[in-house]
């Protein structure tokens, strides 16, 4: 009776403990982080979603390594709190996301907008600080126009 009770002592416990499956994908391993791409924004900014429901910015130095160093010394970049409920909505930064997709390596997110085309989309893409990502492909668009021409 005694192993009974210890052994569904055990299981209340490490299921009342287990993280919502999203929520543990967001979680940033020491070298890794999250860059954020919209459509609204032409730079690179990384996050790091740690186990204790904080997040905090990064960038990349001059070596490629992440640094938490604020790119303005005068304004101090304080960690966000942010979760994820059952029903897949990030709450982050005072916002609310829909999350629309995600794996160990990308994370969709939607927002809606006041304007056309009233929803919008943010790309949480994983990276490692040992493999820095060359995102000079990211303008070819606009070094390659010809490229790109509709026949019609």
């Amino acid at each position: 009776m005694k192993t009974c009770f210890y052994f569904f002592l055990i299981m209340l416990l490490t299921g009342c403990s287990k993280k919502n499956p999203v929520e543990k994908a967001f979680e940033t391993k020491p070298d890794e982080c999250w860059c954020y791409y919209t459509n609204c924004d032409s730079y690179y900014t990384y996050f790091k979603f740690k186990y204790n429901q904080l997040s905090y910015r990064y960038s990349r130095d001059e070596n490629g390594k992440f640094t938490d160093k604020p790119e303005d010394p005068f304004v101090p970049e304080v960690p966000e709190k942010w979760s994820v409920s059952e029903d897949s909505i990030l709450t982050w930064r005072n916002f609310s996301y829909d999350v629309v997709s995600f794996n160990d390596k990308v994370i969709i997110l939607s927002y809606p907008t006041k304007e056309k085309p009233y929803l919008n989309y943010i790309f949480l893409i994983k990276e490692k600080e040992n493999e820095l990502k060359n995102h000079s492909n990211d303008e070819k668009r606009l070094y390659n126009p010809e490229k790109y021409k509709s026949y019609k």
